[in-house]
């Protein structure tokens, strides 16, 4: 019977990974289709390649999209290896289909690739929203197992063979395929654009990917620790952990306690350790992201 359970608690943790999958496709999709697209605004990735050659040929972006992806895949094949391509193969794909498929709505709604290319709406405010749903969107496939492909292999080729690290191959590729776009479209605001748009998607990503759980690493040092303690196991039920610490001025031996809460649960701790130990010492940190017993399982 337990066993059917975890079978069955596996089963809808994978559905509800491949839904979050395809609702950020969709949502990186739109905001490449409704905004970037149209308005010829080159922000790096394949979608940056597709957006350039469509506007230079008759080719369709969706399907640039598509060959480079795929190109992209047989590199990663060969390159990284089977398990990184099985992992990357299917946002790889539907991207390009997602985008293709909202390029049709538009057309049907609005008889135009988007209803913003007139400049009737600022620029700036485009590549804002733009960004934000990108960075959300892109989050929230990360964040449920998957990689949107593309560039992505080329920066994990060149961790592998040349180490250069993530944060730099991401500057370097994307920088190119900007820079590429800046000077084959005449646009030079694009470099503006791009550094706008790639630092608050960067943070809207961040903020899906990392703030799922909004924790707080509490640290309290105390006379009433035992007090203090049982009031967080009892009244939160959460683990507490005890740690030896040494006064740097008095030399002297202390206990530390350190658990990890809600804001809701910190600000309710706060008040506990002002109405036990008014001079207790105590820190907060932003925890960042948090596994394990109580948090990602019961």
């Amino acid at each position: 019977m337990e066993e059917k359970q975890d079978i069955k608690k596996a089963n809808k943790k994978r559905i509800k990974e491949w839904i979050n999958i395809n609702i950020g496709l969709l949502i990186a999709t739109f905001s490449f289709s409704f905004f970037l697209d149209p308005n010829l605004l080159v922000i790096g990735g394949t979608g940056g390649i597709g957006t350039i050659v469509g506007a230079l040929t008759p080719l369709n972006t969706s399907l640039v999209i598509l060959v480079f992806n795929v190109l992209l895949l047989i590199v990663s094949f060969f390159a990284l290896g089977k398990a990184f391509f099985i992992k990357t193969v299917y946002a790889s794909l539907v991207y390009p289909a997602f985008t293709y498929l909202w390029s049709l709505l538009f057309n049907v709604l609005f008889k135009t690739t988007s209803p913003l290319t007139d400049g009737s709406v600022d620029m700036t405010l485009i590549i804002i929203i733009s960004a934000l749903l990108m960075g959300a969107g892109i989050g929230l496939t990360i964040k449920s197992g998957a990689s949107t492909g593309g560039v992505d292999i080329v920066q994990y080729i060149l961790l592998k063979y040349l180490h250069i690290p993530l944060s730099v191959s991401l500057i370097i590729v994307d920088g190119s395929i900007v820079v590429l776009g800046t000077i084959l479209l005449s646009n030079y605001s694009l470099l503006l654009y791009a550094i706008v748009f790639i630092y608050v998607s960067g943070m809207a990503m961040d903020a899906v990917v990392y703030n799922g759980f909004n924790k707080r690493a509490v640290h309290i040092i105390s006379d009433h620790n035992e007090e203090i303690k049982q009031r967080i196991l009892y009244d939160f039920e959460r683990g507490v952990t005890n740690i030896n610490v040494i006064g740097g001025y008095t030399n002297q031996n202390r206990s530390e306690l350190v658990c990890v809460l809600s804001n809701g649960e910190f600000y309710r701790l706060k008040s506990i350790i002002k109405e036990i130990d008014p001079k207790a010492f105590y820190y907060v940190v932003r925890a960042s992201e948090v596994g394990g017993e109580g948090f990602t399982y019961e």
